[in-house]
């Protein structure tokens, strides 16, 4: 066992959201590394009290404190809020690594592609946002990339499927909403994307990483899955997507922007280059969906 002194030091930003949980239990589970973690309103239960910040993170001295009294070796943004204060932090974090041995790893989005949904996009594909939140990732990546260099790992993640988020689907196809047809993504689990962040820490990648379910699956073939799974027979709603619709969901008010394909689906959907970490953690839709609803496969 490594002394406290000897470990590697690793920051989770954001460590009671839904990625950043997952990263701070899969990584303080190895031997080799001190994780700590923050929380701004919801502390974690059970936790070492030494290794968790409170953090506001519209108080930018509170995040120099943190920097400045755990000398992190690696920092992992999982932060979510308002966008401007997220900005700012990362400009922080990156001016303390700058100068330092320290790594960054930024958990990205596939929305850094939703103005293009002809799919899929590599890691080597043009981000072309048209939402808000989608030109937001983009420029954290490009602040962190031009601030970082190769001291920087952006890793852009698909939807995270949860017990949650099937839920979620079930009552809207019950409530009677439209249960898309023609959107197709790719999925992943928090528990699986962290355990591919360890690796990535592990053989010390950079660059860009796509972490994201080896198939791609519709909206509505979701639902079907799901209903299987419960053992409910929902009447549906199917409905397709339009250029329209599609924009209004993302707020973005110029349909003329959006790049789209010639079969009249929507792919929101990514592919990876990396195989090693692709064989390592890759999994299907199907397992996926069964894992969120508690089977094992």
């Amino acid at each position: 066992m490594k002394s406290e002194e000897l470990k590697m030091k690793i920051l989770v930003l954001g460590a009671s959201g839904t990625i950043g949980s997952a990263l701070y239990q899969v990584l303080s589970g190895a031997k080799e590394y001190a994780v700590y973690g923050t929380f701004n309103r919801n502390k974690p239960d059970n936790i070492r009290e030494e290794y968790w910040r409170g953090y506001d993170i519209s108080d930018a001295a509170e995040l120099d404190e943190i920097l400045g009294s755990i000398r992190p070796d690696m920092v992992i943004s999982s932060l979510t809020g308002d966008f401007e204060l997220q900005m700012d932090a990362h400009r922080r974090v990156a001016a303390y690594l700058k100068d330092t041995s320290g790594r960054m790893i930024f958990m990205s989005t596939a929305n850094v592609f939703d103005g293009d949904v002809r799919g899929e996009h590599s890691e080597d594909s043009v981000p072309y946002p048209i939402s808000a939140y989608g030109k937001f990732k983009k420029s954290c990546e490009e602040l962190l990339v031009n601030a970082l260099g190769g001291k920087c790992l952006t890793i852009r993640l698909p939807k995270i499927f949860s017990t949650d988020y099937a839920k979620s689907l079930i009552q809207q196809a019950e409530s009677g909403q439209p249960i898309y047809s023609n959107l197709y993504m790719n999925l992943n689990t928090a528990p699986n994307v962290a355990q591919a962040v360890m690796s990535c820490i592990e053989i010390g990648k950079s660059g860009v990483l796509h972490l994201i379910s080896r198939d791609r699956i519709s909206i509505g073939e979701c639902v079907n899955l799901l209903q299987m799974q419960c053992g409910k027979s929902i009447s549906l709603r199917p409905e397709r997507l339009t250029t329209e619709s599609y924009c209004n969901a993302l707020s973005c008010d110029n349909s003329e922007l959006l790049r789209v394909s010639e079969d009249g689906n929507f792919y929101l959907t990514m592919i990876s280059s990396d195989e090693d970490i692709a064989l390592k953690v890759g999994i299907m839709c199907q397992e996926i969906i069964k894992k969120s609803m508690g089977e094992r496969t």
